[in-house]
C-alpha cells in the first residue's frame, strides 16, 4: 500500500526567487513599492473615487449622500455631517467647500443635517 496523497501533490511545483524584486510588465526591475502604489491607485479609481465637488449634476442631498459614503474624511456614524466636516478641517483633510456650504443652508433641516446612517442602531 503507498502512501497517502496530499492536496499539493497534484499542483504543480513553482520556484521563486527573491520575492521582494519582482519585474514589471515593460520588464524593468522594481522594487515592489511602485507597483503596490499602482495598484492601490488602479483600486481607488474602480472604486468610484471622485470628488464630491466635481459632480454638479447631482442634487444638494445626493452630493451630501456622496460625503457621507466617501471615506477619506473619517466615519460618520455617530455625528452630524458638520461636526464630521469641521473634523476633517481639523485634520488637515481638505473637505469640499460645497458641502459645507449646503450644510449652513440647510441647518434647521434635519435631512441635510443628519448623515445617511443615522436612522440606524450602532
Amino acid at each position: 500500500m503507498g502512501r497517502k496523497r496530499k492536496l499539493t501533490d497534484y499542483l504543480p511545483v513553482t520556484k521563486r526567487g527573491n520575492r521582494s524584486v519582482t519585474r514589471s510588465k515593460q520588464g524593468e526591475r522594481d522594487d515592489g513599492e511602485s507597483s503596490v502604489q499602482s495598484k492601490r491607485q488602479s483600486a481607488r479609481r474602480r472604486a468610484g473615487d471622485t470628488d464630491v465637488a466635481a459632480l454638479p449634476e447631482l442634487s444638494p442631498l445626493d452630493k451630501l449622500i456622496q460625503f457621507d459614503l466617501d471615506w477619506r474624511f473619517g466615519p460618520c456614524t455617530g455625528i452630524t455631517r458638520l461636526e464630521r466636516w469641521k473634523r476633517a478641517e481639523e485634520l488637515g483633510l481638505t473637505p469640499p467647500k460645497n458641502i459645507r456650504d449646503i450644510l449652513m443652508a440647510h441647518q434647521a433641516d434635519e435631512q441635510y443635517q443628519l448623515n445617511l446612517w443615522s436612522s440606524y442602531a450602532i
